[in-house]
């Protein structure tokens, strides 16, 4: 009898197959039950791997053990045992390479040791071969996305990180360890005619299993509507899938206005980017779509998001923009009081009005409501770092970059926190960093001047100079190389000093002469000998942008000036309380007043 018809004789093909089927079913309870139960990433490849080992020992027992009229028969050795075992011992090695090769390598296991309840929501692909669409992927991905982020117990990648996969071909799991989530949620977005068919699928980074997917086929009768429900839908599958609670939602903020809706979303991405240009625009999009549909809570929480940024990116006066903050925010409430973009821009507005405590709770409502919100924890981190409080600023500035880490401004903001904190050099090494991903973000440019100039590092500070001067023409770009000119003794600093004094904020104005902004201004003052300049120009700061100067009073690079009479006026007028200079020059003690 040939070896294939005595392994059909002895049944090994029929238990063979059983027994597929059986390991198959337990591999995919596993990979459900194993996020609900907070199981270790590598549990279920493990079970995957028992279940394959037991294979190859089901089918020697299967050869070995013949159940017979007259009892159970055991096959002596004999060519087909032999055969058996060689068999055996290939299909178990063929296990154990497989799991020990897909295994992370050293330094590179951020998806398997990254928590089951933490996930990134890619954008959903348009399939409908049409750009116009792009605005309904787009949201169906942010409302989503939404819904997940105020999820108690879940840590959800923030918009600007998982939206910079759009477009891209990457690897599930290479996206997973990039933003430090273990579920993908991706998904498509087909409109034909008046028909919709929305398909997700969540995928565990860490070993490539479809925990859960599911087809919405809908008609198109209220493109929001849908999105409310799809939404809905895939988060309640979620939440049992990943078994965390999910926190209460207010009415929704939506706008049945196209229009408006799509000048949301843009202006939101823009908003993300940071930058004046993208500024100006973000706030105009904010603005023309509650023109457009005044009851549109998410865009009065933009026009709110937008006001309380413009003294910091637009050089406007405290006093224009953040009553008018305050107020876009309050309307925001009005509309949906569980809106936790209105209350992070509310506690951004109290910062910059000096009400600290205030702050501190309204950044708190709006974490608590979407624990997941990003620019909630990074502007709580950086106000608590130029209050006095920047170890504090650090940790908490790390929880956004923990939900936010492609975000440029999020990780900006940290080094800013690094820098109070004391600890210049790594500030300077995530600058480093960013500017390596992003040539034209020049706040970093800044901070490495000023590092230069603080630390006497003249080559340091002229290349920066001349990276932050490039856009500034030809007249500008001379200015500044003699101004580093006068740093390095080469040039009188005296008529220098004169043009740049009245200059306004370099940074906010990009068609000012010089590049610097009014911190840049002063380390320049202070580098040149010249630090009563540099409290004259705190002074003109502390007039109109007063928490731009308590950013500045905290800075320990103006530890050289901090006790000299001028510089405690200053701290004196804004109402501020300069730990600093209580640990340096005494407790409301003064010292110097010289030119």
């Amino acid at each position: 009898m040939s070896f294939v018809a005595e392994l059909r004789r002895r049944s090994v093909f029929k238990v063979g197959a059983a027994y597929l089927v059986v390991g198959w079913l337990l591999i995919q309870v596993a990979a459900t039950v194993a996020p609900q139960l907070d199981l270790p990433a590598w549990a279920p490849r493990f079970i995957t791997l028992l279940v394959a080992l037991g294979f190859p020992v089901a089918l020697l027992l299967a050869w070995a053990f013949e159940v017979t009229p007259g009892g159970v028969k055991v096959e002596p050795m004999s060519t087909g045992t032999k055969r058996m075992y060689a068999a055996a011992a290939v299909l178990v090695a063929l296990a154990i390479g497989w799991y020990y090769r897909g295994q992370p390598a050293p330094g590179a296991g951020d998806v398997a040791a990254a928590s089951a309840k933490s996930i990134a929501v890619l954008p959903f692909v348009n399939m409908s071969g049409d750009a116009e669409n792009e605005y309904f992927s787009d949201g169906i991905s942010e409302e989503i996305l939404n819904s997940l982020a105020q999820m108690e117990g879940l840590k959800v990648a923030a918009r600007t990180s998982s939206f910079s996969f759009k477009g891209q071909s990457r690897e599930i799991p290479d996206i997973a360890r990039e933003l430090e989530v273990r579920m993908v949620l991706e998904g498509s977005v087909r409109k034909q005619g008046e028909r919709v068919r929305i398909t997700a699928q969540l995928i565990d980074a860490s070993n490539g299993f479809h925990l859960w997917s599911q087809t919405y086929d809908r008609d198109l009768k209220d493109i929001f509507a849908i999105q409310d429900e799809i939404a809905h839908a895939i988060a309640t599958q979620l939440k049992v899938k990943l078994g965390v609670a999910q926190a209460e939602s207010g009415a929704r903020p939506d706008t049945t206005d196209l229009a408006a809706y799509e000048m949301y979303l843009k202006g939101m991405q823009l908003w993300q980017a940071r930058g004046v240009d993208n500024m100006i625009e973000a706030h105009r999009l904010f603005l023309a779509a509650v023109a457009r549909d005044p009851k549109f809570a998410k865009a009065w929480a933009g026009v709110a998001l937008s006001e309380t940024m413009r003294p910091d990116w637009l050089g406007v006066p405290n006093a224009e923009a953040l009553p008018k903050a305050q107020d876009a925010a309050e309307r925001a409430l009005a509309l949906d009081p569980l809106l936790p973009e209105a209350f992070a821009a509310l506690g951004n507005t109290a910062a910059g009005d000096g009400r600290l405590e205030s702050a501190w709770a309204h950044f708190e409502r709006a974490v608590a409501l979407a624990p997941s919100y990003a620019t909630a924890w990074q502007w709580y981190g950086f106000h608590l770092s130029t209050s006095g409080k920047p170890e504090q600023g650090v940790e908490v500035g790390r929880r956004a970059i923990a939900l936010d880490p492609k975000a440029t401004i999020v990780r900006h903001d940290n080094a800013i926190a690094l820098w109070n904190a004391g600890r210049p050099e790594e500030a300077l090494a995530i600058c480093d960093e960013l500017i390596a991903e992003r040539p034209d973000w020049m706040n970093c440019q800044a901070l490495r001047l000023d590092y230069g100039l603080w630390r006497k590092d003249h080559a340091m500070a002229r290349a920066a100079m001349r990276r932050l001067a490039g856009s500034r023409g030809t007249d500008g770009q001379h200015f500044a190389e003699q101004m580093m000119d006068a740093v390095e003794g080469k040039a009188d600093p005296r008529p220098l000093a004169v043009r740049l004094l009245p200059l306004p904020d370099g940074f906010a104005d990009p068609k000012s002469r010089t590049p610097l902004a009014d911190g840049d201004a002063m380390y320049w003052f202070i580098a040149v000998g010249r630090p009563a300049d540099a409290v004259t120009r705190m002074a003109r700061v502390a007039e109109v942008r007063p928490h731009i100067a308590r950013a500045l009073i905290v800075d320990p690079a103006l530890d050289s000036i901090r006790c000299r009479d001028d510089f405690q006026t200053v701290v004196r007028q804004i109402r501020y309380a300069d730990p600093r200079s209580a640990q340096l020059c005494g407790a409301g003690a003064t010292q110097g007043g010289g030119t």
